[in-house]
């Protein structure tokens, strides 16, 4: 596997083992169409093995016997891209910043009120030593 698919796997697992996304999210991108058309056959054959003996397909089982390592080996790169994206773009909206719960004001109100509180005498005082050329 090469190092940008490789790298792919990785932020795939990440992304699911954390929670960021989903077995859903996944397929949501990585559609049957996709999946039949670029999975090894044997890879398709064993994803109906599995759904067979467990009595039901579900995205949670695809994506879990599939892993992160073989969706980044095969998935067309632009799909996985498409999923990540919509996993940042979610948590970017989910951020305080982002929400409106804290303004770029009021990060600069904290900061000032930290720099005007900062007490700095000579055993605190940072050591700073001026190097000329």
């Amino acid at each position: 596997m090469d190092k940008r698919r490789n790298w792919l796997s990785i932020v795939l697992e990440e992304g699911l083992n954390l929670g960021v996304l989903g077995a859903e999210d996944v397929l949501r991108h990585s559609t049957p169409s996709v999946l039949a058309t670029d999975l090894p056959p044997a890879l398709v054959a064993s994803l109906l093995q599995v759904g067979l003996d467990g009595g039901e397909f579900s995205s949670d089982l695809l994506v879990q016997h599939l892993g992160a390592q073989n969706l980044a080996e095969h998935v067309p790169l632009p799909v996985l891209w498409r999923c990540i994206d919509e996993a940042a773009e979610r948590l970017i909206a989910e951020h305080p910043l982002s929400r409106g719960a804290l303004s770029v004001d009021d990060v600069g109100a904290v900061v000032d009120s930290a720099v005007d509180n900062l007490v700095l005498d000579d055993d605190h005082a940072p050591d700073i030593e001026v190097i000329e050329d």
